[in-house]
């Protein structure tokens, strides 16, 4: 993966890998990637619990979940996204902010090159083996109209990572892949919440973008899983998803040395 014509972005990846079943196992790769066709992407960066944001609410559990859960990725987000951003914008790494509709549909270049073609009509569904059950379920977890929650509405990006003038605001995989293609982008390091869930199954998340064909990467560091009481102090379902996606999706790489890659970069411009 050598370069000729730029400095390249040295990571390295850890992944799961199989040679055989008997030497199954983790492993490291050494990636030089052309910045000019690398992305870093910000991926649901909420601003529940931040300044300006909805408080988190008594009676809902929403974005990620508990009080303790919530402040810690409000945490991650300044100790380690905040910095990632700004090193990307350094070496000059386009910047990519994947949001939902509710938040996405606030920034104006969510609208380039986002699908002008109405979508085909979804097939009907058959009527629900126990009526009522899914609104039952998801009320039974989130809390009782909690889809009624007043805080929606207030929801942005997080202010110490808001989108920039010259970042690109995302809502669909498919408008991701054409600006992605239009600019030569392949590789895409991803950061955000929660890496249990949105993380992997997002629209325009990791798992959709590996589909599209591109190399994907995840900095540890940099991602926070909903947690639970019982799993929060070790971090259990975090280091499980980290492990899955190692997996099945890409490449985990490490913050400091994200870092120093980009700064190597920013240097050389």
């Amino acid at each position: 993966m050598a370069l000729a014509t730029a400095v390249a972005l040295r990571l390295v990846g850890r992944h799961w890998e199989t040679p055989s079943l008997d030497r199954a196992g983790w492993a490291e790769t050494a990636y030089d990637l052309d910045p000019r066709e690398t992305g870093f992407v910000a991926l649901h960066l909420w601003n529940v619990g931040d300044v300006g944001g909805p408080p988190v609410p008594d009676a809902f559990l929403v974005d990620m979940g508990t009080r303790e859960c919530q402040e810690e990725s409000l945490r991650i987000a300044e100790r380690y996204i905040r910095p990632a951003i700004a090193a990307s914008r350094a070496a000059g790494l386009p910047i990519f902010h994947v949001e939902p509709a509710n938040i996405a549909m606030q920034y104006a270049s969510v609208h380039h090159m986002l699908e002008e073609e109405a979508p085909p009509p979804a097939r009907p569904r058959p009527p629900e083996a126990n009526p009522g059950w899914i609104k039952e379920r998801a009320e039974r977890s989130h809390g009782r109209g909690y889809r009624e929650w007043a805080g929606w509405g207030r929801m942005r990006i997080l202010s110490s990572c808001d989108a920039e003038p010259g970042d690109q605001v995302v809502l669909t995989g498919a408008q991701f892949d054409r600006i992605c293609r239009s600019r030569g982008i392949k590789n895409l390091v991803f950061t955000g919440f929660a890496t249990n869930m949105c993380i992997l199954d997002a629209a325009a998340a990791t798992r959709e973008m590996l589909g599209y064909g591109y190399r994907v990467f995840l900095i540890r560091e940099a991602t926070l899983a909903v947690e639970y009481p019982d799993t929060f102090a070790e971090r259990l379902m975090t280091r499980a998803a980290l492990k899955y996606f190692e997996l099945t999706i890409g490449d985990t790489i490490a913050f400091d040395q994200y870092i120093a890659a980009c700064q190597a970069i920013a240097t050389a411009r």
